[in-house]
């Protein structure tokens, strides 16, 4: 069985480890010199972004071989608003490395292949699709995705980032609601370590041209008196894929749509679509009845995203007073209750009976 991925990214390694656990060896065409993201960043797993599993990286190690290092265990998030601010404490995730580094969340997966990596290499997919027997489509980007029409836009925002030097609990994220600077998108902090940090704000609607004006918004309302050691912006866009297999062309990651749009979790949906696309292939068996969580995930996340885009900052403080109210902290974070499946179910109905009034 030949199989082509394109793009080393998580996803593309993720697949490409599973497929060698059953024996195939695919080749992996890279555009990039190297794999993993372009710029350096501190994400966060978050327990409850995936109920039942009660711990990510431990699932992975468990049930998939993929053993990956994060930084630090995620132990306390703090949540602000402009009129409130609350605490949660317990095991509530992890904080990992994302970009190019040795020790990224992609550096260490490509460490657990063998699978050749074709770098600098601009892969043609209807040619591929013609010379292999399937196709991987793991480029990040849903250009592909679009071409062959199973793309449509969920949320499209504009990020800007920096690593920060400064005095850090590792073990702590910080998060920030404020319709003034990142309209109906968040911000938050993630250390790298006791040192340097991760900020990074998301502005939904924003762009290139002005996101530079919400990010500077947002620095003078914070009062940060950090010391910018670098400095970016992307485009973040997340959306609705289906199908998610055109004849033998599958999607997986941010290709596929497992970006998510409530707080653009991406790392699991892009392993565990990965593994989900080489088991299909390897075992014969429809790619979407794989896909069936995930995409639940995804349609919860886009309730969530869609009720919370209606939100003015009077309602953000209210959130973050519910969310960190003692009894209902204490069910969201030290529970293995599905909070979000259930929320969103509430959403859904709340929705309903404002449209029969």
């Amino acid at each position: 069985m030949k199989v082509g991925i394109i793009g080393a990214g998580i996803s593309g390694l993720a697949c490409a480890h599973e497929l060698e656990r059953h024996g195939v060896i695919p080749d992996i065409f890279e555009q990039r010199n190297q794999v993993g993201e372009l710029v350096t960043h501190c994400a966060a797993v978050l327990k409850v972004m995936n109920r039942p599993v009660k711990d990510q990286i431990e699932d992975l190690r468990k049930n998939l071989n993929i053993r990956l290092e994060p930084l630090n265990p995620l132990k306390k998030i703090t949540m602000n608003t402009p009129k409130a601010s609350g605490t949660v404490y317990g095991k509530l995730g992890y904080l990992i490395k994302q970009g190019q580094d040795q020790d990224s969340t992609a550096n260490q997966l490509l460490s657990l292949i063998k699978a050749p990596v074709f770098y600098n290499c601009r892969a043609d997919f209807t040619r591929l699709a013609r010379e292999y027997d399937y196709v991987i489509i793991a480029s990040g980007t849903s250009d592909i995705t679009k071409t062959l029409g199973c793309w449509q836009d969920v949320v499209k925002s504009w990020v800007m980032g920096s690593t920060v030097l400064g005095s850090f609990e590792p073990t702590a994220m910080k998060m920030w609601l404020n319709t003034e600077y990142a309209k109906r998108g968040y911000a938050y902090l993630n250390p790298f370590n006791q040192k340097s940090a991760s900020l990074v704000l998301v502005v939904q609607g924003a762009d290139r041209s002005n996101i530079g004006q919400y990010w500077s918004r947002f620095w003078q309302t914070e009062k940060f008196t950090y010391e910018i050691a670098s400095l970016w912006d992307l485009e973040h866009s997340s959306g609705f894929v289906y199908p998610h297999r055109v004849d033998n062309i599958l999607f997986v990651g941010n290709a596929g749509g497992f970006l998510e749009p409530l707080l653009g979790f991406a790392l699991l949906g892009a392993i565990y679509s990965g593994v989900y696309a080489a088991k299909s292939i390897i075992e014969g068996i429809n790619y979407e009845d794989y896909l069936e969580q995930l995409k639940e995930n995804t349609r919860i996340s886009i309730a969530l995203r869609a009720y919370l885009n209606q939100y003015q900052n009077k309602n953000f403080d209210r959130l973050i007073a519910l969310l960190t109210a003692p009894l209902i902290k204490n069910m969201i974070y030290n529970t293995n209750l599905d909070v979000l499946k259930y929320i969103a179910s509430l959403v859904h109905l709340i929705d309903k009976v404002k449209s029969l009034k």
